[in-house]
């Protein structure tokens, strides 16, 4: 079997490409979702996180759309600096992945990348769920990303203010 370390670099420089931040898509490769699910889960379980996958919302474009797949590392509150992308939980329950915008005391106001307002709701110790700490793009786009055979553990909505 191929080391994670190998594997990750072999996806590192075969295929993978950077759309223009003005075309509003995410970077993407040739990496197919199940593979970049497959290797999101051994970072996850080498790390003690999680796998996400992102729902259609465009919100973190051009960073994230919906064939990315992330990882999230549990860290506490104090770690968190401005600019880190974390996932929380709304008030309905929903994780949602977006920026962090502005630490007021003990919260930290967040923005989606292409949101015009900051969200409504805050990041506090009571709903924080983890920082992003890879990103793994695909060659899936929004209309083929529900398709993979490889379920991850998660989806963060990358939500509406």
């Amino acid at each position: 079997m191929v080391s994670l370390g190998t594997a990750l670099l072999g996806m590192g420089l075969s295929g993978c490409t950077s759309s223009s931040s003005l075309s509003g898509t995410a970077p993407h490769s040739t990496v197919s979702r199940d593979t970049a699910i497959s290797l999101a889960k051994q970072v996850a379980t080498s790390i003690g996180g999680r796998v996400y996958a992102i729902a259609p919302s465009g919100s973190m474009l051009p960073t994230l759309d919906a064939g990315s797949i992330v990882t999230v590392e549990k860290v506490t509150l104090e770690k968190l600096k401005r600019g880190d992308i974390v996932i929380y939980r709304n008030a309905a329950g929903l994780p949602v992945i977006h920026r962090l915008y502005e630490k007021h005391g003990d919260r930290w106001f967040v923005l989606g990348d292409n949101n015009t307002a900051i969200d409504r709701e805050t990041v506090s110790a009571g709903n924080f769920l983890g920082r992003v700490c890879t990103i793994f793009y695909t060659s899936a786009r929004d209309e083929g990303a529900g398709h993979a055979s490889i379920a991850p553990q998660f989806t963060a909505v990358a939500g509406t203010p």
